[in-house]
């Protein structure tokens, strides 16, 4: 067998990137922050395992504070639970953010998406916590398709339609206690 990649005819119009994630490059990475941070309107973003490393929630936070509807739809239930309570640990500092945290409620979510101003897709095996983007060997797309990002845009509406939404309480002061005689 070859190792000289095969021809691909040409099939449709939309613009196809490949991101080959390898320990250490951190293409994924810098694929999602630049999708981030290149975001005017919406960036919705579905994740297994969501842990996001500290410059990626900055970058997050200020998408949210220059206006852009950053959304999160994460599992409610996991087949990893110390990752989903990794996750729930950075719901208070995400929802202060103002970022729309959404818990799947059907059978464990396993998927890796990013959809960026109804124009731009990203799918593939990457989550967004360390281990994935800097650690392991991964393959996302990232696609400039305007129906395609129309139809994730669809989907994440219907998954974020059968979960409940994460929200900040605020806690009551204390009430004085009246000593009892």
């Amino acid at each position: 067998s070859s190792e000289e990649p095969a021809e691909v005819p040409s099939a449709g119009d939309a613009a196809v990137r490949v991101v080959v994630g390898e320990p250490g490059r951190q293409r994924a990475y810098r694929v999602i922050e630049y999708l981030a941070a290149g975001c005017r309107r919406r960036l919705w973003i579905t994740d297994a395992y969501l842990v996001p490393p500290p410059r990626l929630f900055e970058v997050l936070a200020l998408a949210e504070r220059e206006g852009v509807d950053v959304r999160l739809l994460v599992p409610g239930a996991s087949d990893v639970p110390v990752v989903r309570n990794l996750t729930r640990l950075g719901y208070r500092d995400l929802l202060r953010a103002g970022i729309r945290i959404f818990e799947w409620q059907g059978p464990m979510i396993h998927a890796k998406t990013m959809v960026a101003d109804g124009h731009w897709v990203r799918v593939g095996t990457s989550n967004i916590n360390a281990s994935s983007l800097i650690g392991n060997y991964e393959l996302d797309v990232v696609v400039e398709d305007r129906a395609l990002a129309r139809a994730m845009e669809q989907q994440f509406r219907r998954d974020a339609a059968g979960s409940l939404e994460v929200v900040r309480q605020l806690r009551r002061a204390p009430q004085p206690q009246l000593p009892h005689h």
